[in-house]
């Protein structure tokens, strides 16, 4: 059985935080595990409980949802929602990295593009956790240990629920693209949580090396550069793709051009 994601709802106002569990009482993925109606509440529970996900009011008695972040800042910080009445803090409210923000009164529709949103988002970050996980378990059973570093030869990916051990002799290129990266394989691509800063930790940088802000790619699938505008070049891998290289990367691979 799947695990359920486990919400803390707080709000002062008894209305509203029925609304919200009437909503996520018909999602079979989700377990309200406390509700409050007060800011030093809120953030004890959340020390105490540590919930995947949080609706926060923003005006509530004792600390208002602002001060609770705040307090939580550099201890545990979970996914949230703000949910308030008052569209003057919505800047703010994106500025604390929310989620999203509720704007009091709300239709059910509107409220479970939210809570999708959510879910997204925890998914997302859960998958790094794996990948982080699965990075150390394999590089701590590499042997022998030698002072020279040692790259990866295979690269683990989730997709669909699965984790995939990728050869990295079979990617092409990478294409970062908002909080994701794309893999592009000789057999298709796939989405991955990494960052470019994780891969060039883990991918050899004598065969993986940045030719723009955006792309990464594998020099032994490079078929042809051509010169483009201005000190750019056009980048022709094997498989066909056709890729900008940036005059800014063109020292990445400075070894091609003599």
């Amino acid at each position: 059985m799947k695990n359920k994601l486990k919400v803390i709802i707080a709000d002062d106002e008894p209305e509203a935080r029925h609304s919200i569990e009437v909503l996520l009482s018909k999602q079979d993925d989700i377990e309200i595990i406390r509700t409050v109606n007060n800011g030093p509440e809120a953030l004890e529970v959340i020390l105490n409980q540590k919930p995947d996900l949080v609706f926060l009011d923003i005006q509530m008695p004792g600390m208002d949802g602002f001060e609770v972040l705040e307090k939580l800042q550099h201890t545990f910080m979970p996914t949230f929602i703000f949910v308030t009445a008052f569209d003057r803090y919505a800047v703010r409210a994106f500025e604390k990295s929310a989620v999203d923000y509720l704007l009091k009164p709300y239709d059910d529709e509107r409220f479970y593009q939210s809570l999708d949103k959510a879910r997204n988002l925890i998914a997302l970050n859960k998958t790094r956790q794996q990948i982080e996980r699965i990075e150390d378990l394999l590089q701590s059973i590499q042997a022998p240990q030698t002072p020279e570093t040692v790259y990866q030869e295979r690269l683990p990916v989730k997709n669909h629920g699965k984790i995939t051990f990728l050869p990295v002799n079979t990617i092409v290129y990478l294409e970062a693209e908002g909080n994701f990266v794309k893999i592009f394989t000789e057999s298709g691509m796939k989405i991955s949580g990494y960052t470019f800063k994780q891969l060039e930790q883990l991918l050899n940088p004598v065969k993986f090396v940045r030719i723009h802000k955006s792309f990464m790619v594998n020099i032994d699938q490079i078929e042809s550069l051509e010169p483009y505008f201005h000190g750019d070049y056009s980048v022709s891998m094997k498989t066909g793709a056709q890729l900008k290289m940036s005059r800014n990367f063109k020292d990445s691979l400075k070894t091609l051009f003599t």
